[in-house]
């Protein structure tokens, strides 16, 4: 009897020690939840969420993760409003559903330096007024469209001067190479199997680097609202994974090109020239943009941007869509 006492009098401490080191709680449990999330195939929309899956960041949160492959930010956007997807990369463009609130942003991933117009030889096009009377393809919806629309307005040229043409990223490959149409604007990766195959048979005329004085090009991992207000736990885990992904990203940048070869079943030579197309955000990064107020001076331009090539009407409170008080709330300030 006295043995007996003496065991569970050491295991009353055991659990106390426990309860004390833990603030008085005791430790939570979190149930295994399986997300889908929506990525692209280039080292932007890939690195994050695959590095989190590499390096067991989403299983640390008991998150078992379904990487799923998409072309385009809008498609990624109609899956998540038909329930078919929980997370997603978005490039710039499709940035314009988030503010008439299909979709709520949780934080960016990085400022793009990735589209371009590029332009055939043969064509004859030196700078972007040459493309008065071209056809040129690009993907409506996407930072692509929106960095043609920007290099047109700023010159003063119509949209009509031109015949834009609706195409998606391998098929603009497709066309260009196939000298079907005369110039693209484009977006990584498709930049670079177009600059790989045809050489000096192409050039680049503008990118969004030569629009920086007047607008920022964020990519940003997104929710939609109904998810996020019945999943609250869920996306915290999400995010604290996603944000150790982008912190490893920037400490491991050859690692990070060689895992997302890996997940895109691609080269690494090709990889590797993508990290020149933006400038890549850790999860520190974000944490004092979002503290400070940097990242509300990136939507806004990113606004003011939309608003010049009207793809919005009207300039919308940051803080309606881009989550940032809910994440210094709930993640960077706990």
């Amino acid at each position: 009897m006295y043995k007996k006492k003496i065991v569970l009098l050491l295991t009353l401490l055991t659990v106390l020690l426990i309860s004390c080191s833990n603030g008085g709680k005791e430790t939570e449990v979190k149930k295994t939840a399986k997300i889908r999330v929506g990525y692209m195939p280039d080292f932007s929309g890939t690195s994050a969420a695959a590095i989190a899956l590499e390096k067991g960041f989403f299983e640390e949160e008991n998150l078992d993760v379904s990487l799923i492959r998409f072309l385009d930010g809008p498609s990624e956007i109609d899956a998540m409003l038909l329930n078919n997807l929980e997370f997603a990369y978005i490039g710039h463009g499709a940035h314009t559903l988030a503010i008439y609130g299909k979709v709520n942003v949780l934080f960016p991933n990085s400022l793009s330096k990735s589209e371009q117009i590029i332009a055939r030889a043969q064509s004859q096009i030196n700078t972007v007024s040459d493309l008065r009377g071209k056809t040129v393809d690009t993907q409506f919806g996407t930072s692509s469209e929106i960095l043609l629309d920007l290099a047109l307005r700023t010159l003063g040229i119509d949209r009509a001067e031109l015949n834009i043409v609706n195409m998606d990223g391998p098929t603009i490959v497709s066309s260009i190479s196939n000298k079907e149409i005369d110039a693209a604007a484009v977006q990584a990766p498709y930049t670079f199997n177009i600059l790989k195959n045809l050489g000096n048979d192409v050039k680049t005329i503008a990118t969004t680097i030569d629009y920086s004085d007047v607008g920022a090009f964020p990519s940003s991992w997104i929710v939609t609202p109904e998810y996020q207000a019945k999943n609250p736990d869920i996306v915290n885990r999400f995010s604290r994974a996603i944000l150790k992904a982008m912190n490893y990203r920037s400490n491991n940048m050859d690692e990070a090109v060689e895992i997302v070869a890996k997940q895109n079943n691609t080269d690494t030579d090709s990889v590797n020239l993508e990290k020149e197309t933006a400038v890549w955000l850790s999860g520190m990064d974000i944490q004092n943009a979002y503290l400070d107020g940097t990242a509300s001076k990136w939507y806004k331009l990113q606004q003011n941007i939309f608003i010049y090539t009207k793809a919005i009407t009207n300039s919308v409170d940051i803080n309606s869509y881009v989550q940032i008080k809910y994440m210094n709330d709930n993640i960077f300030n706990k």
